[in-house]
C-alpha cells in the first residue's frame, strides 16, 4: 500500500479490506479523480495544514514547561488537526460527487454481511465463502458455500427506504445466472458432496440482504419476482433454515479454493487494466 493509498483509506474513514470490494475500489477511483482535478486547491490546503501544525508546536514549546501535559498536547493536537483535515477532504469530495455516497453505503452493506457470514460459520451453517467475486459482466458480492443449501449468491444492499425492489430483484437474478455459469465451468463432472447426479453443478440460490433502516420493514419470506429479500439482522436465521442440497467438507474446500483462484485472476486483470490506464 502506497502512502497515497493509505491517505485515501484514512480519508474514507476505513482501511481497505484484503479483497478490495468493488464499491470501495470505485469510491477510491472517484476520489483520486477528484483530488487530481482539484490538485492545486488540495495542495494549498495541505501546505496550510503543515504550517498550522508547525505554529501550534512552536507555541507549545515556547509557552509551556516540559511536563507530561505538554508532550501529550504535542502528540494530540497535530493528530487531531490531520484527522480533521482528512475528514474535511472526505466531506468535500462527497459534496461534489453525488454518486460517491452510494459506494460508501455499498461498502457498509458488504461489510455487515461479511460479519454475519462469520457468525454463520461459527454456528456451522456455512463452510466458507468468497467476497467480491469479479466477473467479465459484473461481480458477486458474496458467493457462499453452505452445508445444506448448495451455493448462495448474496447481493448486499444498504437502503434508507425501499423503492426499487423490482430493480434489485433483476440484479439478483443476474447475479444468480453469473454464479450458475461460473460453477458450471469448474464443477462440471465434479459434484462431490451433493445429492445431484454426478456432472451437474451445485444449485445456486440468490438472495438480497438489506441493511440500513429499510431492513426493519422487510417481512419474513418477502419475495419479488422469485428473489428472496432478507433483513440483514435475520440473515443468519435465514441461512439456518436452508434445507436443500448438501455439500461435504472436501467438496466445499475445493469450491472455495477454485473461487479464490478465479477472483485472484480477475483482480490481476483489473490491476493491469488500471495500470495501463494510468500510463496513458
Amino acid at each position: 500500500m502506497t502512502p497515497l493509498d493509505l491517505a485515501l483509506d484514512l480519508s474514507c474513514g476505513v482501511l481497505m479490506s484484503k479483497h478490495h470490494p468493488y464499491s470501495r475500489l470505485e469510491f477510491r477511483r472517484r476520489l483520486r479523480f477528484w483530488l487530481r482535478r482539484n490538485l492545486k486547491l488540495v495542495a494549498g490546503f495541505t501546505v496550510g495544514l503543515f504550517v498550522s501544525i508547525a505554529i501550534v508546536v512552536g507555541v507549545l514549546l515556547a509557552t509551556m514547561p516540559a511536563t507530561a501535559l505538554m508532550w501529550w498536547l504535542l502528540g494530540a493536537l497535530p493528530t487531531a488537526m490531520v484527522a480533521a483535515y482528512l475528514h474535511l477532504l472526505h466531506f468535500g469530495f462527497l459534496a461534489h460527487d453525488s454518486e460517491a455516497i452510494w459506494h460508501v453505503r455499498g461498502a457498509w452493506g458488504e461489510d455487515n454481511t461479511r460479519s454475519e457470514l462469520h457468525r454463520a460459520k461459527r454456528r456451522r451453517l456455512v463452510w466458507g465463502w468468497v467476497d467480491s467475486l469479479g466477473l467479465v459482466n459484473g461481480d458477486i458480492d458474496h458467493l457462499v458455500v453452505t452445508r445444506k443449501g448448495g451455493l448462495v449468491a448474496v447481493d448486499s444492499k444498504w437502503r434508507s427506504k425501499i423503492n426499487d425492489t423490482a430493480e434489485m430483484a433483476r440484479a439478483a437474478q443476474k447475479v444468480r445466472l453469473r454464479a450458475e455459469g461460473l460453477t458450471r465451468d469448474f464443477l462440471k463432472g465434479d459434484a462431490r458432496g451433493s445429492r445431484r447426479a454426478k456432472g451437474n453443478p451445485l444449485s445456486v440460490t440468490s438472495v438480497v440482504v438489506l441493511w440500513g433502516t429499510a431492513q426493519h420493514g422487510v417481512p419474513d419470506g418477502a419475495k419479488v419476482d422469485g428473489i428472496e429479500f432478507v433483513a440483514g439482522r435475520r440473515f443468519v436465521d435465514w441461512l439456518a433454515k436452508l434445507d436443500g442440497q448438501a455439500v461435504d467438507k472436501a467438496a466445499a474446500a475445493d469450491i472455495v479454493r477454485k473461487l479464490e483462484g478465479r477472483r485472484a485472476m480477475t483482480d490481476r486483470a483489473r490491476a493491469a487494466r488500471s495500470l495501463d490506464g494510468r500510463r496513458w
